[in-house]
């Protein structure tokens, strides 16, 4: 065999193993980076501003705005976890006061609900009997409750662990892009195949949508908080305006979004023994502010990008499941990839076939 084809197999099959050592490395790590990658574009004409105000100091620049960075996210969240907090002890106040009036507390105004009051009246009549074993029985549930709160304490605590452990991680990696990723930005492209102009679309292509995500994301989470605020508004919850806009913030919060208001709102309404209003709020929230993000993001990003709305529909949904809240940028940032690595195939390929 010719030595050149050896050298060639073992050069890529060296190739292949670091490569898979370094994906291994730095797995760990995806999340946090990726993250950092995304606020950096975002922030980066805050870089530049701030480079000039201090002179072209990077490292300050680059102090000055991870500062503004963690303020940015710690007040939000720390603002929305106490009106949750608050929400959790007025709801767990209200539970008191039903336990203390017994089983009538569960039965609404007869002059408003008079099918419903005769309804339940009559359940609790025949229910009285078996006060001790249904006594017995919330004992039990209180127990298994108990257990199971045991163990998701020390799931939040770990988890909560784990995220203090990404923020650090993203914020250093912040530092350094912020410092000098736009040199790390020109290394990178020299480093891809493909001409300078092929390479400017693709990077182009990744700008765009990273515009068109943070536009979409903006405009979906005022939606959700003013389809919010209206059924506030009707149901008479106290504060609506202040829930909806804590709703629209809350729609930026990963994994639970805007059922991090809505949630302890429906059960605040049960506490008030609101059942109603506690089921309106419910499946409204379901089917109308929660699908919101579902249905008016991918149509907002595709306005703005010239891609089909069907195509970003899947591309975010497949991004959720494969990397989580992540996969809002990154699934659209893959097909723009795919798109532009399309194009450039017809361009080369297909077009340079077709005049030889």
């Amino acid at each position: 065999m010719d030595t050149r084809w050896v050298s060639y197999f073992l050069a890529g099959g060296l190739s292949l193993l670091v490569a898979a050592l370094l994906v291994k490395l730095l797995r760990p790590f995806f999340q946090p980076v990726a993250w950092a990658v995304i606020l950096s574009f975002y922030l980066f004409p805050v870089n530049l501003w701030l480079r000039r105000k201090l002179g072209d100091r990077r490292a300050l620049a680059a102090v000055v705005l991870i500062a503004g960075v963690v303020l940015f996210l710690l007040l939000p969240s720390g603002f929305i976890l106490t009106e949750v907090t608050r929400q959790a002890l007025d709801l767990v106040s209200g539970l008191k006061g039903l336990l203390d009036r017994g089983p009538q507390a569960l039965i609404p105004s007869p002059e408003k609900y008079p099918r419903l009051y005769g309804l339940l009246q009559g359940l609790v009549s025949r229910l009285t009997p078996f006060e001790t074993q249904l006594k017995q029985v919330l004992a039990a549930l209180a127990s298994e409750t108990g257990q199971f709160l045991i163990t998701q304490g020390k799931s939040l605590f770990r988890n909560t662990v784990a995220l203090i452990f990404n923020l650090v991680f993203m914020l250093i990696t912040l530092f350094y892009l912020f410092r000098d990723g736009d040199r790390f930005v020109e290394e990178v492209k020299e480093l891809l195949p493909g001409t300078l102009e092929e390479t400017e679309r693709m990077v182009g292509k990744v700008r765009e949508v990273l515009r068109a995500v943070l536009f979409g994301g903006l405009l979906t989470g005022l939606a959700q908080g003013l389809a919010a605020l209206i059924i506030y508004l009707l149901l008479g919850l106290p504060s609506a305006i202040f829930l909806g806009l804590l709703t629209a913030a809350a729609s930026f919060v990963p994994m639970v979004g805007t059922a991090l208001v809505w949630i302890p709102a429906t059960l605040y309404l049960l506490a008030k023994a609101s059942f109603i209003k506690a089921l309106i709020l419910l499946i409204y929230s379901l089917v109308v502010v929660s699908q919101i993000d579902s249905l008016l993001r991918p149509f907002i990003v595709g306005s703005q990008t010239e891609i089909h709305t069907l195509f970003l529909f899947f591309s975010i949904l497949g991004g959720l499941k494969a990397f989580g809240v992540l996969g809002v940028f990154l699934g659209p940032i893959v097909l723009s990839l795919a798109i532009s690595l399309l194009e450039i195939y017809r361009l080369k390929v297909v077009h340079g076939a077709g005049t030889a």
